[in-house]
């Protein structure tokens, strides 16, 4: 795997080009014709990239910021590359590369809009307000194109609409003359920020939650987590799964880790000796019982028996091969021995 530096200073290069463009882009994110918007269906979303003109000192402004923002990631001492996971540890010195699954809606913006440049051009702010879900700067040379992207809301977006039931107001600072002005243009508003970079044909990921909502990850999540859940229904030795789909909806730490679950497989050799061994664990680090039906049958009656059983078939708690500690955490990658 090519170094994250190396990987980083090839997009520098691009920027630093002579011939280098910039472009771009407001990413929205509609309904797909045929679904209603309350339908709880995982695939109900489409995206659009909608280009817009860009003045020379904009471009500067997108220019001088994602080398900012890439210079500062060089700077760090042993930053690694590591390809993307669901729960990782998140120590801060790590770039994340993620190849984009072609089974998500998003990757239609990338594959048929941006890379073939089949791409509408709007003319006002009101086109893509309502629907904002994040904007994309495209680099360009003769050579190389690299994709930044953040993640947006129609809250930075302000038009000569009202934006609720009380008209706001959208006013600038004059320095020359200490007053405060209203401004009738439309406007639009960015910061410094860069969650992910789509170049050469992979993400890099700077922002796993910025990334995460862009792509539409929760998605994928959803649908492994499902996957888990019936696959432990399907073995008839859990009774109240039910408690597991109701916290789903309400905890985004629960999807992540029974999608982390899904991914290293936990779950497919589910059986009676695994819950026994899942007994003996939670008496030993928690010093708490699992709960059974007189039947013999693993049983979840709340959010707190939930909790423990998705550790358990997390593999939460570790033990360290050199120091022999025992170690919780909801992270780790399976290595298999040399």
């Amino acid at each position: 795997m090519m170094p994250a530096k190396k990987k980083i200073n090839d997009i520098l290069g691009i920027i630093g080009e002579q011939d280098v463009s910039f472009k771009l882009f407001f990413i929205t994110r509609h309904i797909k014709e045929g679904v209603r918007k309350t339908e709880k269906v995982i695939d109900k979303f489409q995206f659009k990239a909608n280009g817009i003109d860009m003045s020379p000192d904009v471009c500067l402004f997108f220019s001088k910021n994602a080398k900012i923002q890439l210079e500062k990631l060089i700077s760090k001492e042993g930053y690694d590359l590591e390809s993307y996971n669901v729960i990782t540890d998140d120590l801060g010195d790590k770039l994340y590369t993620y190849v984009l699954n072609n089974a998500l809606s998003f990757s239609d913006v990338i594959f048929n809009q941006l890379l073939v440049n089949k791409v509408d051009t709007i003319t006002s702010l009101k086109e893509v307000k309502n629907d904002l879900w994040a904007y994309c700067l495209q680099i360009n040379t003769a050579k190389d194109t690299a994709y930044f992207f953040r993640k947006m809301s129609s809250g930075k977006v302000t038009t000569d609409e009202p934006q609720t039931k009380i008209e706001k107001l959208s006013s600038w600072f004059d320095s020359t003359d200490s007053e405060l002005k209203i401004v009738n243009n439309e406007t639009v508003s960015f910061d410094d920020k860069i969650d992910c970079i789509y170049f050469n044909s992979e993400f890099l990921v700077l922002r796993k939650s910025g990334f995460e909502q862009i792509v539409g990850l929760e998605e994928e999540f959803q649908n492994v987590a499902n996957d888990v859940i019936s696959v432990i229904e399907s073995t008839n030795l859990v009774e109240g799964l039910e408690h597991i789909k109701a916290s789903l909806s309400k905890s985004r730490a629960l999807l992540k880790t029974l999608a982390n679950i899904g991914k290293k497989g936990n779950h497919s050799g589910f059986n009676k000796d695994e819950i026994e061994k899942m007994k003996n664990a939670l008496k030993l680090f928690e010093g708490k019982e699992l709960k059974f039906s007189p039947d013999g049958k693993l049983v979840l009656e709340n959010s707190i028996d939930v909790g423990y059983f998705v550790k358990l078939l997390n593999d939460y708690y570790k033990i360290g091969v050199i120091t022999g500690k025992f170690y919780g955490t909801n992270s780790g990658n399976i290595i298999e021995p040399a």
